[in-house]
This record gives structure tokens, C-alpha cells and sequence, in this order.
């Protein structure tokens, strides 16, 4: 913790100063202000709900926070169980990350990217940037677009196909989880982060996300058919982060399952899924564990 004390008067210019920046409103009417830099997310909420001013600020460095040495070294998981995940991407499995809030989901899905050819034309959809894909992967192909109110996720999600994109990087929030299903149905593949307490758990949170939307069986059974990898990270207090479960969804003859595989800093005894071996086999990985 740092000893320095902000001022009234520094917090109401600062808020001034981003209000302005943002070109928002900050007031009793609008008492949330959400900022944004390259490096940096920053929310202040008025103090006509709170008894004062409440900032945070949220660090989004422009590269990868951790590389293989470090997940391996600080036990973030076991090289058997990384060796897995990065055969996973080059196996083109299509990967939901879930988590509490600052679990680390994006950190791991940038981490992730890296392991996507060369070759292949990623799409970046976010609000706020975070992902910084083409910095942290230079060389390779990619087109980022922005979402705000007036061009949100579904909008960008369908037009991303028309660029050619095969690969679909965002943070699922909502509604948009219908149009991120249908662009895997023609074949493109897509990491995503959503917020999550159990692998399992992936289907109802995507039902969830609907709203008021209507939800058939065929849309639970797409979840099965076009996701393959689910990861969930977790945070303690002391702000250790790390996989505690990994899992695979198929749905063959007509029937969904969840296979979890990792949990708990263990390995289950379950096998990997053979529909999901054959998947890894079409790109020469024999050995789901070795590099």
C-alpha cells in the first residue's frame, strides 16, 4: 500500500480533466465515468452513490505478463497441463477462459494467441483495449475493431466475417454469444473470456447471457458441438493466480457431455475425449502432453 493521500481537490480535477478527455458527462445523472489509455482502465464513481469519490484503476500492459518459464516456476500449472492447452490452439480447439473479475482470463487468452500460425487472420472485438494482440504477436495478421454503443458485438462479430477471419478473440458479455456460435458454425475458431465459477458451468452461463432472448435445445447443443476447451483461472488474496480446472465439451450421437480432465492442481481420471484426439491428430499432435 502506498502512504501518499490524493486531495479533494486533485481527485475532482483528475475526474474533471478524464470527463472532459472522454467527452461524457460525470454528475448525479451520470454518476459512473469509465476511462481508457493504452496501458491503463479507469472507473470513478460520484459521490452521489458513495459517500465519496471511488476510483480504480486497472493496469493493461502491452505484453505478455508472464511467459512459459514463469506459468511453470510460480506454479501458475504444471508444463504437462501447458503443453496440453498450446497443443490445444494449434490444434485449432476453440477455447472459452473463465474466471472472477482480475482472475488474469485476458493475460492467459494473450498468452494463448501466441501459439495461432502465422498464417492464419486473427479479429480482435473489444470495448476497451486489452488483448493488444498485434504488438504482443508482431507480424502477424490482424484486424482489430472497436465496440461502442452504436457498433456493438453482434454487429462486428458478423461483419468480421466478411474480412476473412478465422479466429475471433473477445470477452463475452452477452447476446453476442448467439452470433459467436454461428461464425463457428462456418468454420472460423474463436478464444473467448466470460466471467465463470466452474468449466461445467460454460453452457448455463452462455444460456444466462441471452437475457430475454429465446433459447432452443439446438442452441445448447451448438455450445457442446463448436466448444471444445474450457479453462478456469482463479486469484487468492494474496493475488496468486492459477488453472484450477480444465475441461472438453463433445456431443456425439445426440448426446452433450463435459469431460473434466484438471482440477484442483490435479489431473482427474478421465481421459481426454477420442473426438477431441482425432481433432488434435489432423494437425500431427500425437502426444497431447509433450510440446
Amino acid at each position: 500500500l502506498s502512504d501518499k493521500i490524493l486531495s479533494q481537490e486533485y481527485i475532482e480535477n483528475l475526474s474533471i480533466r478524464l470527463a472532459n478527455i472522454m467527452k461524457v458527462p460525470f454528475n448525479r445523472t451520470f454518476p459512473v465515468l469509465e476511462a481508457n489509455t493504452d496501458e491503463f482502465r479507469i472507473s470513478i464513481w460520484h459521490e452521489s452513490r458513495c459517500s465519496k469519490k471511488s476510483i480504480s484503476i486497472r493496469k493493461i500492459p502491452k505484453r505478455l505478463r508472464f511467459g512459459r518459464a514463469e506459468i511453470i516456476n510460480t506454479k501458475y500449472a504444471p508444463e504437462k497441463l501447458i503443453n496440453l492447452i498450446e497443443n490445444c490452439v494449434i490444434g485449432h480447439c476453440n477455447c472459452v477462459i473463465g474466471g472472477q473479475p482480475h482472475a488474469g482470463k485476458t493475460e492467459l487468452l494473450k498468452y494463448m494467441s501466441t501459439f495461432i500460425p502465422y498464417n492464419e487472420k486473427v479479429g480482435v472485438y473489444e470495448d476497451n483495449q486489452e488483448i493488444h494482440y498485434r504488438t504482443i504477436n508482431p507480424g502477424k495478421k490482424c484486424t482489430e475493431f472497436y465496440v461502442d454503443d452504436k457498433f456493438q458485438y453482434s454487429h462486428i462479430i458478423k461483419a468480421g466475417l466478411r474480412h476473412n477471419i478465422d479466429w475471433v478473440l473477445l470477452e463475452s458479455r452477452g447476446p453476442e454469444v448467439v452470433d459467436l456460435l454461428n461464425s463457428l458454425s462456418t468454420g472460423a475458431y474463436c478464444m473467448t473470456t466470460m466471467h465463470l465459477d466452474n468449466v461445467s458451468g460454460i453452457p448455463d452461463r452462455m444460456y444466462n447471457m441471452l437475457g430475454q432472448g429465446s433459447v432452443t435445445d439446438r442452441f445448447i447443443n451448438s455450445i457442446y458441438k463448436y466448444i471444445d476447451l474450457g479453462i478456469l483461472v482463479e486469484c487468492d488474496k494474496n493475488e496468486k493466480r492459477k488453472i484450477t480446472q480444465v475441461g472438453f465439451f463433445t456431443r456425439q450421437e445426440g448426446i452433450n457431455k463435459c469431460t473434466i480432465i484438471y482440477e484442483n492442481g490435479e489431473f482427474t481420471e478421465n481421459n481426454i475425449p477420442e473426438q477431441i484426439l482425432g481433432k488434435l491428430k489432423k494437425y500431427g499432435i500425437g502426444d497431447v502432453y509433450e510440446r
